[in-house]
């Protein structure tokens, strides 16, 4: 059966749940939505809301508590400035004392190394942990459990930050030459000063430590962009797909359906803004009891716009289940690999515990100008999006469920 078929007025029900999903979440935009941060108060009121509406949804709701390093952003990269500096002075020392150079230089090498750990985040796990939560809602099939069906959403929104993504990026990326630059001078000028190589101006090149000194400061640059106490409206990203999943939830139960044998769950998780906490949670604590189902995890991540939905697919049944959706339901995907997606989204955590997962997101190749800023607003919801997103992953849950 289709999702489409369950009932002579599913278009207007549907459309009806899409609005609710809509005012919604411009309703806890407008009142509460200031300090949704990996882990904020404002996270883990949403997270009650949606439970409290989720409990009228389904036959169950349980919630999951974890520890999550929330500011391992921040402190990572001012370990890499203090072993930058640190490194930095190494080899300007080097230069001051040459009868201790060889000494110096080997310790300037390590320091730089450890700003590469860094920088790949071997030190994330330094700041301090606190606790954020993962909603789990689960609507029982007519019969006997074989499959399940996670529609999985993230409840927290993005750092405040002082610069923009863009310039995030760049800083990082000249971070990461500062470094490189670092190892390449150590290791350079202690064969110089071991008379192993010798080339042009080679006795002044003692002297280019002092500049590469001011790559130091970029980490630190970072670690002061971001707001720990504070974050952006995340709206799109991504309180729209939690109340879009909920939604989907809604239809199903205003209309008093139920698969055949296949549970139909909400997952929502907390922390993806930090290094996906909620959903690594989720698969440590539960991917052994959903091996013994059939079970598929589609996230719903990003949605903005009707026209550019695409999805990312993990393993053939997910895949084909898709594909049956998008004809049954009429929406259009876009043939696209959104790489923001396959870096950040929760997918990557469910992938990794080798669950058949899938996104349905609204980005593609590019970012909108407003995405991870102050500008991402209830401005930005789209109810035709919501209902092209709802409509996909109704048809997916009953294309699995046979």
């Amino acid at each position: 059966m289709k999702a489409s078929e369950t009932s002579e007025r599913y278009e207007g029900k549907l459309r009806e749940c899409c609005n609710y999903a809509a005012r919604t979440a411009k309703n806890f935009a407008a009142d509460s939505n200031s300090k949704r941060q990996a882990c904020g108060p404002d996270e883990k009121l949403l997270a009650d809301t949606l439970k409290g509406d989720l409990s009228s949804f389904c036959d169950t709701v349980t919630e999951d508590k974890f520890t999550a390093d929330q500011t391992a952003y921040i402190l990572s990269n001012l370990l890499i400035f203090i072993f930058m500096i640190l490194s930095a002075t190494a080899g300007i020392c080097a230069c001051i004392f040459p009868e201790y150079s060889v000494i110096l230089l080997i310790a300037a090498a390590v320091l730089a190394f450890l700003s590469l750990l860094g920088f790949f985040g071997a030190f994330g796990g330094t700041s301090k942990n606190v606790e954020g939560q993962n909603i789990f809602a689960v609507r029982k099939p007519e019969g006997e459990t074989k499959k399940r069906v996670i529609l999985e959403a993230n409840l927290d929104a993005p750092f405040k930050r002082k610069i923009s993504p863009k310039t995030v990026v760049i800083l990082k990326t000249v971070t990461f030459i500062g470094i490189i630059l670092y190892l390449v001078f150590d290791v350079v000028e202690f064969l110089v000063l071991k008379d192993q190589i010798d080339f042009f101006a080679s006795k002044f090149f003692t002297y280019i430590s002092f500049p590469l000194a001011l790559f130091a400061f970029i980490p630190l640059v970072l670690s002061r962009s971001v707001i720990a106490g504070a974050s952006f409206p995340g709206v799109v990203d991504n309180l729209v797909g939690c109340y879009t999943a909920a939604g989907a939830l809604r239809y199903m139960s205003e209309m008093n359906l139920r698969l055949k044998e296949t549970e139909l769950c909400v997952l929502l998780t907390g922390a993806k803004n930090a290094n996906r906490s909620g959903a690594r949670t989720y698969c440590k604590y539960h991917a052994d009891e959903d091996a013994t189902f059939e079970t598929t995890v589609i996230s719903i991540d990003s949605i903005f716009n009707a026209d550019t939905i695409t999805i990312l697919s993990s393993g053939k049944r997910v895949t084909d289940a898709i594909a049956a959706a998008s004809t049954n339901s009429g929406v259009e995907i876009l043939s696209t690999s959104p790489k923001y997606i396959k870096k950040n989204g929760s997918m990557k955590a469910f992938k990794k515990s080798k669950y058949a997962c899938a996104t349905i997101t609204s980005l593609g190749d590019s970012l909108p100008a407003y995405f991870g800023t102050e500008k991402d607003t209830a401005d930005n919801i789209n109810v035709k999006a919501i209902e092209n997103t709802m409509k996909l992953a109704l048809e997916a849950a009953y294309a699995i469920d046979g």
